[in-house]
C-alpha cells in the first residue's frame, strides 16, 4: 500500500486549496522545528532568515488561512492596529519574524483553481493594501517584505509574469524533498504528478480567456463613452443563456463582474459587448432611473 495506491483505492484525492496551504505546506517548510525555514525565505527573495520555533523563545508567527479582520479583537489589538482595513483580502499564508531583521512574508497560493491572469492580479492588488498596512504597523522595512504567488507550473506558465514573484509548487517540492515530512512530500509529489487529471474540466476552460473583469455597469459606461478597450465579454452559456437572462431580469447585471477580452473568443460563452448593451439598453436609457 502507498499514497499513490490510496489515491486510486481510498478516498478521492483532496483538491481543496486549503489542504495544501493549511496542511501540506507547513509540513514541509516548518519541519524539524523550523530548522529549514530559511529555504522558503530564500525562494521568496528575502534571503535566508533564521527563526526560532521553540515555544518559549519563538520569534515567528506562521499563520495559514489567516483572517486579519476576524482576528482583530479587543481594545489592545485595536490600539495597536488603528484604522485597520475592513476588507477580507488577507493572503493565504502570513509569516511575521520579529528578529534582528523583522520580516513579513505573504503567500497567495493556488493548486487546482484556475484563475485568469487578470483575476489573480486583482486578488493580489487587493491583498497589497493589507500587506502594506501590516508592514507599517509592525515596523518592517520595505526590503524585508515579500508578497509572492505559489502556483503549479502549469498555471504559472498560463498566467505569465505577475506583479509579484512566483514560486512554483514543483520548486518547493524540490527544495524540501530531503527535509520535509516524508508523508507530505509524497502527497505533494502525487498531487503534482496528477495535476492535469485533477483539474476539473470547468476549471481548465472557464476564465482562461479573460483579460479583464468588469461590472456590467462599467462595460456599458465605457461602451457609451467610446472608451471600450475590450469589446468582447463572457458569461456562462453565452448571450442566450439563462444566467445572463436572469442578470438582466433581476437588474444584477449592473454589479455582476463579467470576463472581458480585447479579441474575439471562439467559445459559446462569449459574445460582443454591443449585443449585451442592446439587451440592457432600456435599463440604461436616459430617464430610466
Amino acid at each position: 500500500m502507498s499514497i499513490e495506491t490510496l489515491a486510486d483505492t481510498g478516498l478521492p484525492f483532496n483538491r481543496k486549496e486549503r489542504y495544501f496551504t493549511g496542511t501540506v505546506l507547513p509540513m514541509l517548510v516548518c519541519a524539524h522545528d523550523f530548522a529549514h525555514f530559511g529555504r522558503l525565505t530564500e525562494l521568496a527573495g528575502l534571503g535566508r532568515v533564521e527563526v526560532d520555533g521553540s515555544p518559549r523563545g519563538a520569534n515567528i508567527q506562521f499563520f495559514t488561512e489567516y483572517g486579519f479582520v476576524e482576528s482583530l479583537l479587543g481594545e489592545e489589538a485595536e490600539r495597536r492596529f488603528p484604522d485597520a482595513p475592513t476588507t477580507r483580502d488577507t493572503p493565504d499564508v502570513l509569516v511575521y519574524v520579529d528578529g534582528p531583521r523583522r520580516v513579513l512574508l505573504a503567500i497567495e497560493a493556488k493548486m487546482y483553481d484556475q484563475p485568469s491572469a487578470a483575476d489573480l492580479e486583482e486578488q493580489l492588488r487587493a491583498q497589497a493594501g493589507i500587506v502594506a498596512y501590516l508592514r507599517d504597523k509592525l515596523g518592517v522595512a520595505q526590503e524585508n517584505v515579500a508578497h509572492v504567488a505559489l502556483l503549479p507550473e502549469g498555471l504559472a506558465r498560463r498566467v505569465g509574469g505577475l506583479s509579484v514573484r512566483t514560486i512554483t509548487w514543483e520548486t518547493l517540492l524540490d527544495v524540501y524533498a530531503d527535509v520535509g515530512a516524508p508523508y507530505f512530500v509524497e502527497v505533494l509529489r502525487v498531487a503534482l504528478a496528477r495535476y492535469p487529471a485533477l483539474l476539473a474540466k470547468r476549471d481548465m476552460v472557464f476564465g482562461a480567456n479573460a483579460e479583464a473583469r468588469w461590472t456590467g455597469e462599467e462595460i456599458v459606461r465605457q461602451y457609451q463613452a467610446g472608451t471600450l478597450t475590450h469589446p468582447w465579454m463572457g458569461r456562462r452559456n453565452g448571450l442566450a443563456g439563462a444566467e445572463l437572462r436572469e442578470d438582466i431580469t433581476s437588474g444584477a447585471w449592473r454589479t455582476v463582474r463579467y470576463e472581458c477580452s480585447s479579441k474575439g473568443v471562439d467559445n459559446r460563452n462569449w459574445f460582443a459587448v454591443a449585443e449585451f448593451v442592446a439587451r440592457v439598453q432600456p435599463a440604461v436609457a436616459p430617464g430610466s432611473g
